[in-house]
């Protein structure tokens, strides 16, 4: 029975010894409370400067949907290789055209240079033939005066 008083007695100074635990652990919390109040009144007024950022993002997201609606934008890899691919064969297609009517041009120039030249050959010919010709009738009729002359005399 003799401890049971002592049992007592230590109850009562634990209880003691918590209840001021606890006052301390509540005087802690009141005090770190008042000090986030404290921290937060003095806290500055970003308001102004978050407006501005939202209306930058607005201008940006403005600006990507701007670029978003050219046609370029949406192409893919594959349809711009084929437009590409199809704008080559096209360029070719013309190249070939205009090379076959470059061909063609030469090809009558060309003829055209090939028929002065024969005429000019012909005209030298038909000159040549001439000469010749002239040539041997000076020869014949020289040569029938000589003959007349001596018949004559």
């Amino acid at each position: 029975m003799t401890d049971e008083p002592a049992n007592s007695a230590s109850s009562s100074s634990d209880a003691a010894t918590a209840f001021e635990d606890l006052r301390r652990e509540i005087s802690l919390q009141r005090t770190a409370i008042e000090g986030l109040t404290a921290a937060k009144d003095k806290l500055p007024d970003y308001s102004p400067t978050l407006r501005v950022i939202s209306s930058r993002l607005d201008r940006i997201d403005n600006g990507i949907e701007s670029i978003n609606d050219k046609p370029a934008m949406r192409l893919t890899p594959e349809t711009l290789a084929t437009r590409v691919a199809d704008a080559a064969t096209n360029v070719r297609a013309e190249d070939r055209n205009a090379i076959g009517e470059a061909r063609e041009a030469l090809a009558r120039s060309l003829g055209r240079v090939e028929g002065m030249i024969k005429q000019k050959r012909s005209n030298k010919e038909q000159d040549w033939w001439v000469t010749w010709a002239a040539t041997g009738g000076a020869l014949v009729a020289a040569f029938v005066t000589l003959i007349a002359v001596q018949f004559v005399q």
